[in-house]
């Protein structure tokens, strides 16, 4: 639990005793086929008044909790929630979490849960309107989880062998790398086929479009319940508002059932594209509104590497491998317009030129050009200002050296291929580019005798 309670104490770092600090969460299941409300509390107890009770410091609450259905009372508690004990009486910033689990059946209910400082007046109410609706399949509410481990003693905190740490917050800032969370499905035995596909994803939480860098899909054999522990890396989720969605599908791709729980994610960095939010496209009139073949789609998509940014790629490679026809068009289409906005199909046809040119000077054997090393760094510097190549050198394998004089703020740029099995396979083993990876070793590679005094050292130090 230590992330949960590290991002929640700095939330309360500057907080003192006279504002009671309480957060509230909510999830519904049906395990065993008995339906039930789980609540979350998490108190902040350093904005308690503490008691000193021998130089040991603690905080005590009052909770009440009253729960609704249509202006009858249909569940009511009330105890007392103790902290744990402290060495001093401030400063401490953790925060306590108190979990309850209510039986409740399938229908429509308010929640209201107050806490109160039993040391002082400071009172805060949390409310919540709960529906439960678990007869045909569906899927439990999706709980945020801190941490999980294997189920030694049943406690409150189990479920379906895992002992389950809640994460109270849906706010995840940028110390928090790693989104878990549980959930469960149900009645699946109902469908027909006897497989369905589980389908979790992150989407947009102002367009509904799915981010497919964060997408599952996970083939299950039906059953009448079956318990998911899932997580996704949100290291390179940006800045913005999402669901966290859950989704039952049948084998025609059908949608049974549908869960989502809202989430906010605080990084350092935001969607420097558009490439995350395509639904408001319209291709009517485009000139990708003409490429109707998915193979030739699928093949432009993947000439756009060597000129794609890192997200750009990423997000290609997932249209690849999702074979969304649409999303294809449409990511292809915003790809060129946002190089070129005036005439988007202009910057295409001249790029397609390019690779064709690339592909018939670097082909290697079944391998396009574009694929191959120099296709590559062709495509995304230009031609060099000098290549120099020697294929039968004496004091070498053969080789070539690109000379670039200026490469955006960088001067004075090389790039070293080498076929070193003699085969016409030259891969790029040395750049002094940024952000180009080289052999540490390379001069090693190009030379067959390091005391001669080769020719390929006049070259690479004088290009020509």
């Amino acid at each position: 639990m230590k992330k949960i309670l590290f991002f929640l104490a700095l939330l309360s770092q500057f907080v003192q005793a006279q504002n009671l600090q309480s957060f509230l969460s909510v999830a519904t299941f049906n395990t065993d086929q008995t339906p039930f409300l789980e609540t979350y509390l998490a108190i902040n107890a350093n904005s308690l008044v503490l008691i000193n009770d021998s130089n040991k410091y603690y905080g005590e609450t009052d909770v009440k909790i009253k729960i609704t259905s249509e202006n009858k009372i249909i569940f009511q508690d009330h105890y007392i929630l103790k902290s744990p004990t402290f060495e001093s009486e401030t400063n401490n910033n953790i925060f306590f979490i108190d979990q309850q689990r209510i039986l409740l059946k399938n229908g429509e209910y308010s929640l209201e849960l107050v806490v109160s400082d039993m040391q002082a007046d400071f009172t805060k109410t949390h409310a919540e309107e709960i529906i439960i609706a678990y007869d045909n399949i569906s899927i439990s509410d999706i709980q945020l989880i801190d941490g999980y481990s294997i189920t030694e003693t049943e406690n409150i905190l189990n479920k379906s062998g895992y002992t389950l740490s809640p994460f109270i917050s849906n706010f995840y800032p940028k110390t928090i790398n790693e989104l878990t969370y549980y959930m469960e499905t149900y009645n699946t035995k109902k469908i027909a086929e006897g497989k369905y596909v589980l389908h979790t994803y992150i989407e947009s939480f102002e367009t509904g479009v799915p981010l497919y860098d964060f997408n599952k899909m996970l083939r299950k054999s039906s059953s009448e319940a079956e318990s998911n522990l899932l997580k996704f890396n949100i290291e390179k989720l940006p800045t913005g508002n999402y669901n966290l969605v859950c989704e039952i599908k049948n084998i025609n791709n059908e949608s049974l059932g549908i869960k989502k729980l809202f989430l906010q994610r605080s990084n350092s960095f935001t969607a420097t594209t558009n490439h995350f939010d395509l639904a408001a496209i319209s291709l009517k009139g485009t000139f990708v509104s003409n490429m109707q073949n998915k193979d030739s789609l699928r093949q432009f998509i993947d000439y756009l590497y060597p000129i794609c940014n890192a997200e750009e790629n990423i997000f290609s490679q997932n249209q690849l491998r999702y074979d969304d026809f649409e999303l294809m068009q449409k990511f292809f289409f915003n790809f060129w317009e946002s190089r070129n906005v005036s005439n988007p199909k202009l910057a295409w046809l001249n790029y397609l030129q390019k690779v064709k040119s690339v592909n018939n000077k670097f082909k290697y054997f079944r391998i396009e050009g574009y694929l191959t090393d120099r296709g590559r760094v062709y495509l995304q510097y230009g031609s060099p200002n000098s290549r120099n190549a020697e294929i039968d050198s004496k004091d070498s394998r053969p080789y070539e050296i690109w000379h670039y004089y200026k490469l955006e703020n960088q001067t004075n740029k090389k790039f070293v291929f080498i076929d070193n099995n003699r085969t016409g396979e030259y891969k790029l083993e040395f750049s002094n580019v940024n952000g180009e990876e080289s052999n540490l070793e390379w001069m090693q590679e190009v030379e067959q005798d390091e005391n001669r005094n080769s020719e390929f050292r006049n070259n690479y130090i004088n290009p020509r």
